[in-house]
């Protein structure tokens, strides 16, 4: 997951909020004139090489800073980060900025459309009560207070930690979302009974946890040595089933979940029966949680296979048996018909013993 380090920062003075501006992007940058002074100390201990090296060094966080003027910009500025799936992480804004929306009342106002952004509020005047603030702006925890003057340091390390705060906060509350999906797709594979239907719900459970909407699944035909189409989602049936002529080997080879070509493949296996799911644009995470549930996910869905697989075997061979029984007392019968009018053939007494024997009677 992309960290976000994107911040806002509202002050009526242009040349405040532009000086605020620079101090943060250019917080990740090394200090030129500390390099100096560590050059001018190397050469006077009489090192043969300045430690340049050091100067180059961009070990610090980069951010992305976007100002305004007004709180009413401001808002509309959050609004269309939100709706364009890329909100901010932190916001400073000053108190006083006529002659529209104080400081309070902006805060306020973005809190009511994002209730996860850090907001530091910034002034040299008392116009209210901090207990005022957090009882007006909500979410006290979201919410910090800073006096001008501040230092740069100050500046730095707010940043620094709302940030890291806001990316962790919204690595938890991701990983709670893939885990309520998670439930639910397990539930859906569960409750299958039925190999093919099972099939269906698995396909609808793999593309639900990867945010994709076309996908297909497949099983390993032996006889035939090639894939036998099983289900598919909004896509053609025979563009399926060119894509699983074309990639066979490479569907066959595959052992674990990977990528290839632009699709994710889940491999799933029962005792005598090979699936693979082919998910189109997949979207994967980085974070190690999601391939764990991506993981348990297929787990179950193997598990499911091999018991409903297993069931309709036994199933089978017991409605195999009792057809099977039928014939033999079909047999008996007419056996014991022909034996009333030839009571001395031998061969057909043994008929109906063997009968007997096989219907346990």
């Amino acid at each position: 997951m992309e960290r976000n380090k994107r911040i806002l920062i509202i002050d009526d003075q242009e040349d405040l909020r532009e000086q605020l501006a620079r101090l943060l992007v250019n917080a990740g940058r090394p200090n030129k004139t500390a390099a100096m002074v560590q050059s001018m100390r190397a050469r006077l201990m009489g090192l043969d090489q300045a430690p340049e090296a050091d100067e180059a060094k961009n070990d610090g966080p980069t951010y992305d800073i976007d100002t305004a003027g007004q709180g009413e910009e401001a808002f509309e500025l959050v609004k269309a980060a939100i709706e364009n799936g890329a909100p901010y992480a932190v916001v400073f804004t000053d108190m006083r900025m006529p002659p529209g929306w104080d400081g309070l009342k902006t805060a306020k106002k973005i809190r009511e459309i994002d209730k996860n952004i850090e907001i530091v509020i910034m002034t040299a005047f008392a116009d209210y009560e901090q207990e005022v603030i957090c009882k007006e702006i909500g979410t006290p925890e979201k919410l910090l207070y800073i006096k001008k003057p501040f230092q740069a340091e100050e500046i730095f390390q707010l940043a620094l930690s709302l940030t890291s705060k806001w990316n962790f906060e919204e690595l938890e509350r991701s990983r709670r979302k893939w885990l309520e999906n998670l439930i639910k797709c397990m539930r859906k594979v569960k409750v299958s009974s039925n190999v093919k239907s099972l099939f269906g719900a698995t396909l609808e459970s793999l593309l639900n946890f990867t945010d994709s909407e076309v996908g297909l699944i497949a099983v390993w035909n032996e006889d035939k040595k090639a894939w036998t189409l099983r289900d598919h989602r909004n896509m053609q049936e025979a563009d399926a089933e060119k894509f699983l002529k074309d990639s066979s080997d490479v569907l066959k080879e595959a052992s674990a979940m990977q990528k290839s070509d632009g699709k994710y493949l889940i491999p799933l296996k029962a005792a005598d029966i090979t699936a693979i799911a082919a998910i189109y644009d997949a979207k994967t995470e980085s974070d190690p949680e999601w391939f764990k549930l991506m993981s348990l996910l297929v787990m179950v869905s193997n598990e499911n296979l091999e018991t409903i697989s297993f069931k309709e075997k036994q199933d089978s061979a017991g409605t195999e048996t009792a057809r099977l029984r039928g014939v033999v007392k079909e047999i008996k019968e007419f056996a014991e018909i022909f034996l009333k009018s030839h009571k001395d053939e031998p061969e057909i007494k043994k008929i109906v013993e063997k009968s007997n024997s096989v219907l346990g009677k």
